[in-house]
């Protein structure tokens, strides 16, 4: 056992620091620190200098990790921010952006010769796009308060949504021989079961108890108030990740789901704010376990691939996004700025392949495929959203209408 714990500690400070190292590195040369996670991983991993010897207590922390983030997504978005950001219209662009991206992938992936699996969960991964990226990007350019902004926040509430649901779909369907409608309805109306009755329940509760807890406890310190109340919502986080997976559905799922009902009570900034270190924490292993996993040995073998998601990538969310904000009223300037805004792999592309390799029902090639693509799609995004600022198509396009007009 002394040995065991020995191990672990060893374990722990080669991963961390060595994050540490590639982060502060990528902060000093100005790309996102996702990036120097990935690359810590790929040092230490089987595939790198090989310092990992305990891939279990990685993908243990992994799951924690990935546990952790969606509960702070969940945090971040309160029923009533999300009533606020207007989720039909937000709605609309985000599913006329995720048939096309369902569609090019899975038409990409038959072409490359792809099972059906790998398709399927190709599209899911490029379901949505990367908040914290966006969020990184639009802050530096001081572009957060634009309305092609509050767009694409709108929009990512609702992929992440969209792709928490698919995900639990697709891993509930795993393992049939046929995929029938009557097995999609069932798992289908099990998660809408879930989600309802979790949501109904908990918001009936949750938050009061929440905020009875923290009156009863105002005799106290701050920090022991506060440390009460984050222990007791990181229980209910796990409680009800777990009782997602006992009904067959993904952890994650359940996590997302009680970060969205503990935001409700009036401690949820307060417990979001406590719990900030712990997720960036196991974030960055999740990340660095992901980066693990990166075959960089096998790079001439998956490049080819990676480009072609990137490529996919790009041109279905610049075309499904901008078709989809114009739709809603939005003029051409605005829609370019959301469609570009939105051209990158977020963190759930991660998750997402991940969980199909934990089910076995994808190739070995689709995580590294995955990988390489959201490293470049990350870079180019900076550069993606500045570049939307500079067209201003609805700008081009009057001053094109007055010159015709005063040449004839």
């Amino acid at each position: 056992m002394e040995d065991f714990t020995h191990e672990v500690i060893i374990f722990f400070a080669i991963i961390l620091t060595v994050a540490g190292l590639m982060t502060f590195i990528f902060h000093k040369i100005k790309q996102p620190l996702i990036l120097g996670y990935l690359v810590a991983g790929i040092v230490i991993g089987p595939y790198g200098l090989k310092l990992v010897h305990m891939p279990e207590v990685l993908d243990a922390s992994a799951e924690m990790g990935v546990l952790l983030l969606l509960f702070g997504i969940g945090l971040e978005f309160p029923l009533s921010k999300l009533r606020k950001l207007g989720l039909k219209t937000y709605a609309i662009i985000a599913i006329i952006e995720l048939i096309l991206m369902f569609g090019f992938s899975f038409l990409a992936g038959l072409i490359m010769g792809w099972s059906m699996m790998d398709c399927l969960f190709l599209g899911a991964a490029l379901g949505s796009s990367s908040t914290v990226v966006i969020a990184k990007v639009l802050t530096g350019m001081g572009k957060m308060k634009d309305v092609s902004t509050t767009i694409m926040m709108g929009v990512l509430v609702v992929e992440d949504l969209a792709v928490v649901l698919i995900l639990s779909i697709l891993s509930s369907v795993v393992g049939t021989e046929n995929i029938e409608t009557i097995t999609l309805s069932l798992t289908l109306g099990k998660i809408l079961l879930f989600l309802f009755g979790a949501m109904l329940i908990g918001l009936a509760i949750i938050p009061r108890a929440l905020n009875w807890a923290s009156k009863e406890r105002q005799g106290e310190t701050h920090s022991e108030q506060d440390e009460v109340i984050m222990l007791t919502a990181l229980g209910l986080c796990f409680g009800l990740s777990i009782m997602a997976n006992f009904v067959g559905l993904s952890m994650a799922m359940g996590a997302f789901l009680m970060g969205i009902i503990v935001a409700e009570s009036k401690v949820g900034e307060s417990i979001h704010h406590n719990t900030s270190r712990i997720k960036e924490m196991f974030g960055a292993l999740f990340f660095v376990s992901v980066g693990a996993l990166i075959d960089i040995t096998q790079f001439s073998t998956f490049i080819v691939p990676a480009l072609v998601v990137i490529v996919i990538m790009v041109f279905g969310k610049v075309v499904g996004c901008s078709l989809g904000t114009r739709l809603v009223g939005y003029n051409l300037s605005v829609s370019l700025k959301v469609g570009m805004g939105l051209g990158q792999i977020g963190e759930f592309a991660f998750i997402v392949a991940k969980a199909g390799m934990d089910l076995g029902v994808v190739s070995d090639f689709l995580f590294p495929t995955i990988g390489v693509a959201v490293a470049i799609t990350t870079i180019i995004t900076p550069y993606l959203i500045r570049l939307s600022y500079k067209l201003e198509p609805d700008r081009w396009w009057q001053e094109r209408k007055q010159r015709l007009k005063a040449s004839s």
